[in-house]
């Protein structure tokens, strides 16, 4: 079904480059893309939690465009799909995750724009403005300079790409905190939310 959904997403992305880079990157990486954890300890940090947390942010995306048409859907929906396409270096293993040599040294930002440039280069689009938009997209998405990215959100799509990434994290995070908690008491303090927390 997760698979459907991305395939279904892909198809929505009219602008050649943009869908050519896409395809490639996720059709290269499918085993691990699909298979994934997001994470090793914060949100989305399961088997498949890569692929749910991308088709997660890209229905978020939808509502973004709705309230929004001015946002470039191609551009958007294009970072969303490989925005943390570096997780699949960076974590080695969806059933033991462990943090490879590139993701110690790197992280998963840099290497991601490192696969991006790859395949620009392989695809013969580098340096087209739809490449560097994309660029841009994937090293802004943690939206701060210390939360990892080495630039801040500088355009639309950007800023709509970062609030979609922190919203879904964020939401999965109480959604697995309170999966198994009933009442209304309080949680504690919950770093990934900087907030003491319960259920409403």
């Amino acid at each position: 079904e997760l698979k459907q959904g991305i395939k279904d997403y892909i198809a929505k992305i009219g602008n050649p480059i943009l869908r050519s880079i896409v395809t490639k990157l996720i059709t290269e990486n499918a085993d691990k893309f699909f298979n994934h954890p997001a994470a090793m300890t914060m949100h989305h940090n399961y088997i498949n939690g890569l692929v749910y947390h991308t088709y997660s942010m890209l229905k978020i995306a939808e509502v973004c465009l709705v309230n929004y048409p001015a946002l470039n859907k191609d551009l958007l929906f294009s970072g969303i799909l490989i925005h943390d396409i570096g997780k699949t270096i960076e974590i080695s293993d969806e059933k033991i995750p462990t943090y490879s040599m590139e993701g110690n040294l790197l992280g998963h930002i840099v290497i991601g724009l490192q696969m991006l440039h790859q395949a620009a280069k392989e695809l013969n689009v580098l340096g087209t403005e739809e490449v560097l938009a994309l660029e841009h997209l994937i090293a802004a998405h943690h939206g701060e300079l210390e939360y990892g990215s080495p630039k801040k959100p500088a355009l639309p799509e950007a800023v709509a790409l970062h609030y979609a990434d922190a919203t879904d994290a964020k939401m999965q995070t109480l959604a697995e905190i309170f999966k198994d908690k009933e009442g209304t008491e309080w949680l504690g303090f919950n770093r990934i939310l900087d907030s003491n927390i319960r259920k409403s």
